[in-house]
C-alpha cells in the first residue's frame, strides 16, 4: 500500500509518494500551478501519479505558520 503526500501550495504542489511498505517516503515531483485558482491541471496531474504508483491512501500537509 502506498501514500501519496501532498504539499499544497499557491504556486507549487510537492509530491512525495512511499515505499511499498509505508515505511519511507520520497519526494517524486513538483507540480507549478500557472493560475491559483484553476484546479483541473493540478488535479489531472495528481490521478495521474495516483494511478501510476497505485496509490492507497492520500496524505494533504497544512503549514503550520499560515
Amino acid at each position: 500500500m502506498r501514500i501519496l503526500g501532498l504539499d499544497y501550495g499557491s504556486q507549487t504542489v510537492g509530491v512525495a509518494v512511499s515505499d511499498p511498505l509505508g515505511i519511507t517516503a520520497q519526494g517524486v515531483s513538483t507540480i507549478w500551478r500557472t493560475q491559483e485558482n484553476k484546479l483541473r491541471k493540478t488535479l489531472d496531474q495528481n490521478k495521474q501519479l495516483v494511478e501510476a504508483y497505485q496509490v492507497a491512501r492520500l496524505v494533504l500537509g497544512s503549514p503550520k505558520n499560515m
